[in-house]
């Protein structure tokens, strides 16, 4: 056929089903509608899924870098920061890297990101920064955009005054002048000179971090710092290196540093693991779960169209039949559908497309936190393309069955009995999958659903309500020592409390919620290290901060304005130190025992136990409470420090108050990290919340789209059974017999693709098991819940046309049969 015929033809075809379609407006928008669902959702969950799992990473040789964490089945460690002074002895003692660089991460489950203030450019602006080693950036193997990046010696003490630049901070902040680098900045009080700007696009290790900054120690602290750990760390390898090999050698390595440390290296060894794997951690499950349930999801829309195509070529029989008698070969009969099918997909696929870009614009908004920081999430080329992929698979799939149905329609008669038989039994074993399908995605919601639950009643340790926080670092510029902060910290409080409408107001080294900072070693007096578990999280308070979060006291009391530098030692420890340390005590009893923070070999202070609080959430909500201690700040002053203030008054007035107060005793601090205390408890079930949604969301979509099906097939099987249903009712049958009888026509294909989907659900839920708080994969409320959801979806869609099978006139249908 020639080219311009052919084309000819396609245009015939095109505009032959558009008028088709216009025809029938009911089923044009509700295929159009339901591709879009199927489309524009997976479009979605790809952009989500591309940004975390798939977008490459804007380093050289990506495959090539590894995260070294520390492991100790002492201290139950699978993946834990770094000492300093391992770190360094990993770099010389190593053959399999061609570089080992560090950067610092106080807190193992976070990005290591700390504020610094910018000042010269208006208001103070917080910044996050990140320290590094010198070699940080030649590990990574990226070039700036300008300028240069730090020397080996340019991370030590004395030699480190340098900064490189994010682009984003570039562009904000420095309007993207080409003359910043060389110019001198003042952060936290220091002068620092810019020597380069990094490329659009680079992060490390999340996007928060705006600009990099060389360590700043000395030689001697990295050397002697074997027992802290705060390093993360990342290596290249060399080429011609496995990462088997190279976790090898490093074992080797870490076993040498513990026969020549047995006091901080006992059983501490080391992991590999692929970078990209690091970055993505717990991210990887809740995707690829997303993933598979919009791919089912997809599969129901296909299954649900081919359904409603299978009942229109069914509708359209006598139609086909005529154009074939008047010499419309089976070919042009079969292409002239498909056409139809490609509008649909077409015009769902472009309006699918719409959805996806909205939905993803909301969901970026409405789980920010849920995201990784590393991720950039946008609906960039791979992602449009993958829509039109979809839009292309969409009608293979529902078309194929409708086509070969069409194929073999050569009956001028209505009524084509194998025909309609085999379509009828087509359209019952599509019902049944998109059943099957379903009942997997409700399964997964339910359970998730119910783990929310759960999750929402626990109790954090705090009350949530009327009580606002932000983090405030102290330059060590201005004030270089620990009085100095400790006075400057005290001056704030004091203010903060004497302001009208102030309840309560403390400050802490860590909030709830935001992960532990730091941890150590503890002995109890009169016990062997051995007889307990010597590592907890320490934390340290001013004396306001219990009341002001309005934790409970089970025993003995608060910190006091007593407790300061030249008394002796007090802490305060939450339950579950209490009940592991001190199995056979009652709170009250733990009053007046001492507790040192280090090993009975480091001489470290004894402080007297003075109160015993319940427990407060710091890793998540979901996460298991480790034991606590409690020092007050003036005995234990940390840097930075999170105040939380108490109050009825609106948010937005307690934040500009601290603004103000702040700015009285400092002009060039800048508040950080401002949240209220119901938003952090709320953003620490975000991720939760997000997959929740967007799971159950897809799983109403499924239960809808099998609802659908069903209603179409018995729809159709009502029409085509008027006359006997007529001659049934003549005859002396009931309404309520036909009404069973159409009933139980439908629900034969639900019963089988209902077992065969609590099958499969049996299976895939533990693949789930993971994102799971509080409730088990095989929960038989779940199971009952979903087949009740099922059942009574299934009746729903089955009572329509019960009802219309009821109220058939028997003299009407045997006159138009």
């Amino acid at each position: 056929m020639p080219m311009t015929t052919l084309v000819d033809a396609m245009l015939q075809d095109v505009r032959y089903a558009l008028r088709g379609l216009r025809r029938q407006p009911a089923f044009a928008a509700v295929a159009i509608a339901t591709l879009a669902v199927g489309i524009g959702g997976g479009t979605t969950v790809f952009s989500f899924v591309r940004a975390i799992l798939l977008r490459p990473l804007p380093y050289a040789e990506p495959s090539q870098l590894v995260r070294i964490f520390e492991t100790n089945p002492l201290r139950g460690w699978t993946r834990n920061i770094a000492a300093p002074a391992n770190w360094a002895d990993w770099r010389t003692r190593n053959h399999a890297f061609s570089g080992i660089a560090a950067y610092e991460q106080f807190n193992a489950n976070g990005s290591g990101a700390s504020d610094v203030f910018l000042t010269g450019f208006g208001e103070p602006q917080g910044l996050k920064s990140l320290g590094v080693s010198g070699d940080f950036f030649d590990v990574l193997g990226v070039r700036p955009l300008m300028g240069r990046t730090f020397s080996e010696d340019e991370m030590y003490d004395g030699k480190s005054r340098v900064a490189v630049l994010s682009f984003g901070l570039w562009q904000s902040v420095f309007g993207g002048d080409p003359q910043t680098v060389g110019r001198t900045i003042t952060l936290s009080g220091r002068a620092y000179d810019v020597v380069g700007v990094m490329p659009r696009g680079f992060f490390f290790p999340g996007r928060d971090v705006q600009l990099w900054l060389p360590f700043g120690y000395t030689p001697d602290l990295i050397a002697r710092s074997r027992r802290p750990h705060w390093l993360g760390v990342v290596g290249r390898l060399r080429p011609d290196v496995s990462v088997e090999r190279a976790s090898e050698e490093m074992i080797a390595i870490a076993r040498q540093l513990e026969s020549e440390y047995p006091d901080t290296n006992t059983q501490m060894s080391v992991s590999l693991e692929p970078f990209r794997d690091s970055l993505v951690g717990s991210a990887r499950t809740p995707m690829l779960m997303l993933g598979g349930a919009v791919g089912l999801l997809f599969l129901i829309v296909c299954g649900n169209l081919a359904n409603l195509q299978l009942g229109r070529v069914l509708g359209r029989s006598r139609e086909l039949a005529i154009r074939q008698a008047l010499g419309a070969a089976r070919g042009r009969l079969v292409r002239q559908l498909a056409t139809e099918s490609a509008v649909l997909a077409f015009a769902g696929g472009a309006l699918g497309v719409g959805l996806a870009a909205t939905g993803q614009a909301a969901l970026t908004r409405f789980a920010a936190s849920a995201v990784p920081l590393f991720a950039d999430v946008q609906t960039d080329r791979s992602v449009l393309l993958f829509a039109v992929v979809l839009s292309i698979a969409a009608p293979i799939l529902f078309g194929v069955m409708p086509l070969r149905l069409s194929s073999h329609q050569t009956h001028l008669s209505e009524k084509a009995p194998s025909a309609t038989r085999n379509a009828s039994t087509l359209r019952s074993v599509l019902v049944a999958g998109e059943v099957a399908l379903s009942i997997v995605l409700v399964v997964g919601a339910v359970l998730l659903v119910r783990s929310l639950n759960r999750l929402q009643d626990v109790d954090p340790g705090f009350d949530r309500d009327d009580a606002v926080a932000f983090t405030l670092s102290l330059p060590a510029a201005r004030y270089p020592d620990a009085p100095k902060r400790f006075l400057a910290a005290q001056e704030i409080e004091r203010r903060l409390r004497d302001a009208p409408g102030i309840q309560a107001v403390g400050a802490t080294s860590t909030l709830a919620l935001r992960g532990m900072t730091w941890s150590g070693d503890a002995t109890i007096e009169g016990r062997a290290p051995a007889d307990f578990e010597r590592e907890l999280q320490h934390m340290a308070t001013t004396e306001g901060y219990f009341r002001a979060m309005r934790t409970r006291l089970l025993a003995g009391r608060f910190f006091e304005q007593g407790d300061t530098r030249d008394k002796p030692p007090v802490a305060i420890v939450n339950e579950t130190l209490a009940r592991r340390y001190f199995r056979n005590l009652s709170p009250a009893d733990v009053i007046g025992r001492r507790i040192t923070f280090g090993r009975p070999t480091d001489q470290s202070p004894w402080n007297t136990i003075v109160g015993v609080v319940a427990d407060e959430r710091q890793n998540g909500l979901d996460k298991p409470v480790g034991p606590t201690a409690y020092s007050p700040l003036a005995q234990l002053m940390q840097n930075p420090l999170t105040f939380v203030l108490r109050s009825p008054e609106p948010p937005d007035a307690l934040v500009a108050l601290a603004r103000r107060t702040v700015s009285g005793v400092d002009k060039d601090l800048a508040l950080t990290d401002v949240t209220t205390l119901d938003d952090l408890v709320d953003g620490a079930m975000e991720g939760h919340r997000f997959r929740t949604a967007l799971l159950a969301a897809f799983a109403a979509m499924a239960l809808f789209l099998a609802a659908l099906g069903l209603y179409g097939v018995l729809t159709y099987f009502v029409s085509q059974r008027l006359r006997e249903l007529g001659i049934r009712l003549a005859l002396g049958a009931t309404p309520a017999e036909l009404c069973r009888m159409v009933v139980g026509q439908g629900m034969r294909p639900v019963v089988s693709g209902g077992i065969l989907g609590l099958v499969a659900a049996i299976g895939s839920t533990r693949l789930i098991q993971s994102l799971l708080f509080g409730v088990e994969p095989l929960d038989p409320v779940t199971f009952a819940t979903a087949g009740l959801a099922l059942a009574l979806t299934a009746f729903a869609a089955c009572a329509i046309p019960a009802i219309r099978a009821t109220r058939v006139d028997p003299i009407v249908a045997l006159r138009e049969e």
